[in-house]
C-alpha cells in the first residue's frame, strides 16, 4: 500500500457514468491544459469513464487520470502540491496493482515526473523521452482567414494521408506506426477524416501540408500532426495552412492549442510568430 505524504481521507476509484459531470466541472478549471480528458468524456462518456479513475481527498476530486493505453493526468491549478503528489502516488499504485499496460504517458511535466518517480523501479524504461514539450494556445484573431487553400480531408485522401501521418510520426517520435499496427493506424486516420478532423493542402497531387484535431471541446481544439512534406518545406506553406486552420476554428468559437518538442525551433518560431502563447509544459514517455 502506498504511503501518502498528505493526511486526510483518500479514495481512488473508476469514474462512474454518474460522476462524469462532476469530473468535467473539475477538469474545466484548467480547460486548455485538460482539453484531451475533457474531450474524451464529452465524446465517449461511458467508455471514457470506464478507463478513467478519480482521486478524491476528503471527498473532493483532486485528480482525474485516463488509464487507457496512453496515460493522461489532469489536475486543477489551485490544488496544493502535496495533495497532487499523493494523488499521483495512488494512480501509480493503481497502474502497478491492476497491471495496466503502458504505451505512453503524456501530461504536464511535473505530473509525469512525479508519476515516473513511483513507476521507474517497477516497469521497463521508455524507449522515447520528450522531457520538455511547450504547450501553446491562441485565441480569436479576426485577421485569420477560413479554409481556402487548405481543406478538410475526404475519404478519397485516405491512401495519401496515412503515409503522410506515418512519416510525421516517424520524424517526431522515431517509431513507425505502420510497422506496429498498420491496420489499426489506418483506421484511426479514417476516423479522423470521418469526423472532419483532418485538414490538408494538396499541391501537384501531393499532400503538401496537413494537421489533425486530436481533441475537441466546447472551449478548445488541440492540434496534432502538424507536418509539411519535405519537398515543400521552407516555402511558408505551413504558415498559410495554420492561419486557415486557426481562422476556421476561431469562427466556431474555439481556442486553438498544441504542444511541440522544445528542440523543434523552426516550429516554435512559427507558432510564436502567429501569436501562439505558451501556457504550460508537457512531458512524454513513450514505449
Amino acid at each position: 500500500m502506498v504511503t501518502l505524504p498528505a493526511e486526510g481521507r483518500w479514495s481512488v476509484r473508476t469514474l462512474s457514468e454518474e460522476g462524469i459531470e462532476a469530473a468535467l466541472e473539475f477538469l474545466r478549471r484548467d480547460p486548455l491544459i485538460n482539453v484531451y480528458l475533457i474531450a474524451r468524456l464529452i465524446e465517449e462518456r461511458a467508455l471514457a469513464a470506464s478507463q478513467m479513475v478519480e482521486v478524491r481527498h476528503n471527498r473532493e476530486i483532486v485528480l482525474i487520470a485516463s488509464l487507457a493505453t496512453n496515460i493522461v493526468i489532469g489536475t486543477a491549478p489551485a490544488t496544493p502540491r502535496e495533495i497532487t503528489e499523493s494523488a499521483v502516488a495512488l494512480v501509480a499504485d493503481r497502474i502497478i496493482t491492476r497491471m495496466i499496460p503502458v504505451r505512453a504517458i503524456i501530461s504536464p511535466a511535473t505530473l509525469v515526473e512525479e508519476l515516473w518517480r513511483h513507476l521507474q523501479s517497477r516497469i521497463d524504461p521508455p524507449t522515447v523521452v520528450r522531457m520538455t514539450q511547450p504547450v501553446y494556445a491562441i485565441r480569436k484573431r479576426f485577421d485569420f482567414p477560413d479554409l481556402h487553400d487548405s481543406r478538410l480531408a475526404s475519404m478519397h485522401d485516405l491512401d495519401a494521408l496515412v503515409p503522410a501521418c506515418a512519416a510525421m510520426h516517424r520524424e517526431e517520435v522515431g517509431i513507425d506506426p505502420l510497422e506496429r499496427d498498420a491496420h489499426g493506424y489506418r483506421e484511426r486516420i479514417r476516423e479522423l477524416i470521418d469526423r472532419k478532423r483532418s485538414v490538408i493542402r494538396v499541391m501537384d497531387g501531393i499532400i503538401a501540408t496537413k494537421c489533425e484535431f486530436s481533441a475537441v471541446t466546447d472551449e478548445a481544439v488541440q492540434l496534432m500532426g502538424v507536418w509539411t512534406h519535405p519537398r515543400y518545406r521552407r516555402r511558408g506553406l505551413m504558415r498559410g495552412t495554420l492561419r486557415e486552420v486557426c481562422g476556421h476554428l476561431f469562427r466556431k468559437g474555439k481556442t486553438v492549442t498544441l504542444f511541440v518538442n522544445d528542440f523543434n525551433n523552426p516550429a516554435i518560431r512559427l507558432y510564436e510568430s502567429l501569436g501562439f502563447q505558451r501556457i504550460g509544459v508537457n512531458r512524454a514517455l513513450i514505449w
